[in-house]
C-alpha cells in the first residue's frame, strides 16, 4: 500500500513539474517576423483630384507575416507633412475588411485628407501615408513612409453641422429662419452617398434663394453661396434665381462636388403590403412634414374584401409609396423582408405589433429606392388603430436624429 501511494504521489509531482515547465516555456507570439513594403501609389507621385469625374487611387503594398503565422490586419495611414501617425488625420482599413494588402480610395476622402493636412482650395500640397498592421495583440506601422502631392479642387472638404437655405423660393425668410440641410450618409446596404452631401424635404418655388453654412446671422464664420449657370454651388453672396414647378423636393447639395439636384415628391400614400391597397394620403403641410388625415383601416382576416385569397392570417403591415421626379420609389423601416432584423446599424429587428414594447426608433424612415423587396421595410400596426379612423404624419426633420413618422387617433 505504502508502495502504491509513493508512486501516486511521484506521479502528481511530475504532472506539476511539467505542466509548470510548459507555461514557463509557452509564449503567445505577437510580433511579425516580415514587415511588407510600399508599393503604390510611388513617393512624391502628384495627383490632381477630380472628384466628380476622376477614378479611385489605389493604394498597395506587400504582406506582412506575423511570427505565429495568424491573421493580419491592415489600415492606411495619412497624416501632415512632417506628422509621425501617432494622431493620423484619417485612416482607412484596407479591402476585404482590412484582409487584403490593397486599398481603392474614393477622391473625396482624399480631398477630405488633403485639407486636414492643411492644403487649400485650389492649392497644391503634400501629405504622407503609411500601413499599420495589426496580429493578435500587436500594431505595427511600416517602416516605409509615402509622399503625395495633391492639388485639390475647389469645394469644401471639411463640412459644417448644417448648411441653410432661404429666400423667396423658400419657405425661409432669411438666414435666422433658413430651412436646414443635415449631412447624410449610407445607411442601407446597397446605398451609395458620399461624404459631403446635404439633404432637405421642403418646397420649393420660382424665385431666389441664398445658401449659406449658419442660421445665425452673427456668426464669425457666415459665409453665403449661390449655383452658378453651370449649376456648381460657388461662394458668393449673390443669389440663386430659380424658375421650377411649385412642389416639395428632396434637395441635396453635395458639397464636396459643388452640385445640387432637385427631385420632385409627390402622391405620397401609406398602403397595405398584402393587397397593394392605399389607407393614407398625404398633403405637405410646411416644415419638413407630410400629414394624412384620412386614415383607415380594418386589419385583413381571412375570407375578408380586401384579403388576398392566399391570405391566412391577421395581417398589418404598411409602408409607403410615393413619386420622385415621376418614378415610383417607397419609403419605409429598417427591416429586412422577414421582419426579424435590420438592414440599418443600430437597430434592432421587431416582428410584433407596436403596442409599447417596440425598440426605440421603430418608426423611423428610410428612403429605400424603386427597387425595394416587396416585404422589406414594412411596419405593423399597433392595436390601438384596427378599425378606426386615424392621422398619420411624416416628418423629415433634418435636426432630429432620424426621419420618422407618427399616429394619432382622429
Amino acid at each position: 500500500m505504502k508502495k502504491i501511494l509513493k508512486s501516486a504521489i511521484i506521479f502528481v509531482l511530475s504532472l506539476f513539474t511539467f505542466v509548470s515547465c510548459n507555461e514557463d516555456n509557452y509564449k503567445l507570439e505577437t510580433e511579425f517576423s516580415q514587415l511588407g513594403e510600399l508599393l503604390s501609389p510611388s513617393s512624391g507621385e502628384q495627383l490632381v483630384l477630380d472628384i466628380e469625374n476622376g477614378s479611385n487611387v489605389e493604394f498597395t503594398w506587400s504582406q506582412s507575416t506575423s511570427v505565429d503565422g495568424g491573421l493580419v490586419i491592415y489600415e492606411v495611414l495619412f497624416d501632415e507633412e512632417g506628422g509621425d501617425f501617432s494622431e493620423p488625420i484619417s485612416s482607412f482599413l484596407s479591402k476585404g475588411n482590412g484582409g487584403g494588402t490593397n486599398l481603392d480610395l474614393q477622391q473625396v476622402y482624399l480631398n477630405i485628407a488633403a485639407s486636414k493636412g492643411g492644403i487649400q482650395q485650389l492649392e497644391s500640397g503634400n501629405i504622407i501615408w503609411t500601413v499599420r498592421a495589426t496580429s493578435s495583440f500587436n500594431q505595427t506601422l511600416y517602416d516605409d513612409v509615402g509622399t503625395i502631392n495633391i492639388t485639390r479642387p475647389e469645394g469644401l472638404a471639411v463640412f459644417p453641422d448644417y448648411m441653410y437655405i432661404y429666400g423667396s423660393a423658400t419657405e425661409g425668410a432669411d438666414t435666422a429662419n433658413g430651412v436646414a440641410f443635415k449631412q447624410i450618409s449610407s445607411r442601407l446596404p446597397y446605398d451609395n452617398i458620399e461624404p459631403g452631401v446635404f439633404e432637405s424635404i421642403t418646397k420649393l418655388k420660382t424665385g431666389e434663394f441664398f445658401i449659406v453654412n449658419t442660421n445665425d446671422p452673427n456668426a464669425p464664420d457666415l459665409t453665403t453661396f449661390y449655383v452658378n449657370s453651370e449649376g456648381k454651388i460657388r461662394q458668393s453672396d449673390t443669389p440663386t434665381s430659380i424658375s421650377i414647378e411649385e412642389g416639395v423636393y428632396r434637395i441635396r447639395m453635395n458639397l464636396a462636388k459643388s452640385t445640387i439636384s432637385y427631385e420632385l415628391m409627390e402622391d405620397l400614400e401609406l398602403y397595405i403590403l398584402a393587397n397593394q391597397i392605399t389607407k393614407a394620403n398625404f398633403q405637405y403641410i410646411g416644415n419638413h412634414t407630410f400629414e394624412a388625415t384620412d386614415g383607415y383601416f380594418d386589419f385583413l382576416t381571412p375570407g375578408a374584401p380586401e384579403a388576398p385569397s392566399w391570405l391566412g392570417w391577421e395581417e398589418e403591415r404598411y409602408k409607403f409609396k410615393y413619386l420622385l421626379d415621376g418614378t415610383v420609389s417607397y419609403i419605409g423601416s429598417y427591416h429586412n423582408d422577414a421582419l426579424n432584423a435590420s438592414l440599418v446599424p443600430g437597430f434592432d429587428g421587431y416582428g410584433g405589433r407596436p403596442n409599447g414594447g417596440e425598440p426605440e426608433g421603430y418608426f423611423s424612415v428610410f428612403f429605400l429606392g424603386p427597387d425595394a423587396g416587396y416585404w422589406q421595410g414594412a411596419y405593423k400596426f399597433s392595436d390601438a388603430y384596427n378599425g378606426k379612423a386615424f392621422t398619420c404624419r411624416m416628418i423629415f426633420d433634418p435636426k432630429a436624429d432620424e426621419y420618422y413618422h407618427e399616429f394619432s387617433l382622429n
